[in-house]
């Protein structure tokens, strides 16, 4: 099945109605044949009638879908406006550095209100989740916007090469800004968690937050270390203390 835009129906859907208009407008390509005419008159006259009814029957059709045309081709241009490439790159911009003054906080000013206010709830969480969210809604609504799922189910296939699939996936801009915004913003969120522990339990928590930033997992993992070499332990199973079911 061929794929058309809907500016390429309309533009076809255009020129049909065009083709229409000439028609309706052009008396010699539809006029009696003049044989009919000469033996008989009243024929001429019957005709003139329907081919003037016709005529303002096609003028009439022909406004009323130009209207809907118009209507269509507008409604396709705010779509496009609004999924573009262009709110994909201002998209990624946002969930680079919006996070930024968040990690600022957790970092310098643990213990501020101010940070605890902001960083106490899954508000920052939840806003970034939906840029991301925007990107791959945006992503798949285009033509090649994301990864072809050939290649990304390449990327689980043990009996291949799962690290070149991966790369290949790279090449496409929108997965890139759907693959970064999503590693931001769980970064965020485990950042977040280290941050919480360190207010919980008294713990140093500064340099920890930081790696949580640039590098991911080992800013995690220096929180387990910092706990265990303070003496602090790791936490508890926090599902031990939940009621059991009935």
């Amino acid at each position: 099945m061929v794929k058309i835009s809907m500016k390429t129906y309309a533009a076809l859907a255009y020129l049909s109605l065009a083709n229409v208009s000439v028609q309706a407008f052009a008396p010699n390509s539809m006029s009696t044949p003049s044989s009919v005419v000469r033996k008989f008159p009243a024929v001429s006259s019957l005709a003139t009638k329907d081919l003037s009814s016709t005529h303002s029957k096609s003028a009439l059709n022909l406004v009323v879908d130009l209207d809907s045309i118009n209507s269509l081709v507008a409604s396709s241009s705010i779509t496009t406006s609004i999924l573009s490439n262009e709110e994909i790159k201002t998209a990624f911009n946002v969930a680079t550095f919006g996070p930024q003054i968040l990690w600022l906080f957790m970092i310098l000013l643990p213990k501020n209100e101010i940070t605890k206010k902001i960083m106490g709830s899954y508000i920052p969480i939840i806003a970034f989740s939906l840029v991301h969210l925007f990107i791959v809604i945006v992503s798949a609504s285009q033509e090649n916007g994301t990864a072809p799922l050939v290649e990304f189910n390449d990327v689980f296939d043990p009996s291949g090469d799962p690290q070149k699939a991966m790369m290949g996936m790279m090449k496409y801009p929108n997965f890139v800004s759907e693959e970064w915004s999503h590693v931001l913003t769980w970064d965020l969120f485990v950042g977040r968690i280290v941050w919480l522990d360190g207010l919980k339990r008294g713990i140093f928590t500064a340099h920890s937050v930081l790696f949580c930033n640039l590098i991911g997992p080992p800013g995690f993992l220096m929180h387990v270390a910092t706990c265990l070499l303070t003496g602090k332990g790791l936490p508890g199973n926090e599902a031990e203390d939940l009621p059991a079911e009935e």
